[in-house]
């Protein structure tokens, strides 16, 4: 009975992070400020938050502990911060639906990495899905509106490989703490983008939304799926986890009537598709 539910805890947990990770694009719909300004003070409240999630978890001895990097852990910072960075700023070119279906092809870029890098073995269920998400992916560049369409499109690549980067670079440097990486991406991200932004110019309002824009979608995301992926098998976890991909751009249509084309919606179904089939035929 213990087991059930601790299971039971592990899966709320999970689908809470999804739903937390769902949101990336609603607040920049949210917000009036500008991509550098957004990018700021999201990664200050979210790396606060993580912070803060770190120190509760370790219960640190010194304020210096909380800034001793590793190399891994600057590694792994560097590349999420500027994965964060491409995220960020593609949901201010291009639909919300069309972010989150490239991101789904996420497992099946680390697979290629993973390839390249740490010579992991190729499978056919991984040929196979990979060919059928980059098919996903042409039919959305096709079904594309103009320029920054096509440029949002390819910053949401760039933030998918990032992120299928800081996966291979966190098995390359297995001794990185995953949360103290976390944390030092947000304010790397902070420092970069500070000379460009109009961090003081920011409304009331719009830092109250950016505020919880990096609790919400950062803190509690990060928070919850730790606690729930200790307790659900990697299949359930990966599963759950990939629900935020249809997720975003129902809350894009209910909240701000983003319309999703044809285009969109066969482009994205191939991209969840291989990315489903992938985890299924690859997971124990």
């Amino acid at each position: 009975m213990a087991i059930s539910r601790s299971y039971g805890i592990g899966v709320m947990c999970v689908v809470v992070a999804a739903l937390a990770w769902s949101t990336a694009g609603l607040f920049t719909r949210m917000v009036s400020t500008d991509i550098p300004t957004t990018l700021l003070w999201r990664s200050v409240f979210g790396g606060g938050s993580v912070l803060m999630i770190y120190v509760i978890m370790n219960k640190p001895g010194s304020v210096r502990e909380l800034f001793r990097f590793k190399a891994g852990e600057f590694v792994v910072a560097l590349i999420s911060a500027l994965g964060m960075m491409c995220f960020i700023s593609a949901f201010y070119y291009t639909s919300i639906a069309n972010v989150s279906f490239v991101y789904g092809v996420m497992p099946l870029v680390t697979m290629l990495i993973a390839w390249l890098v740490l010579r992991n073995p190729l499978t056919m269920a991984g040929v196979f899905s990979t060919v059928l998400s980059g098919l996903g992916v042409a039919v959305l560049v096709w079904g594309s509106q103009d320029f920054g369409d096509l440029f949002g499109i390819g910053l949401s690549f760039l933030m998918t490989l990032s992120m299928a980067a800081v996966t291979v670079a966190a098995k390359f440097f297995p001794d990185a703490d995953a949360i103290k990486s976390a944390y030092l991406s947000g304010f790397i991200a902070a420092i970069l983008v500070f000379p460009f932004s109009h961090s003081l110019s920011a409304s009331p309002g719009d830092l109250l939304w950016l505020a919880v824009y990096g609790l919400v979608n950062v803190g509690l995301g990060f928070g919850v799926y730790l606690v729930g992926v200790a307790r659900v098998p990697a299949l359930a976890a990966a599963l759950i986890g990939l629900s935020e991909v249809p997720l975003a751009p129902v809350w894009a249509l209910l909240l701000f009537d983003e319309q999703v084309s044809l285009p969109m919606i066969i482009g994205g179904g191939l991209v969840i598709v291989a990315s489903v089939s992938y985890i299924l035929a690859t997971t124990r």
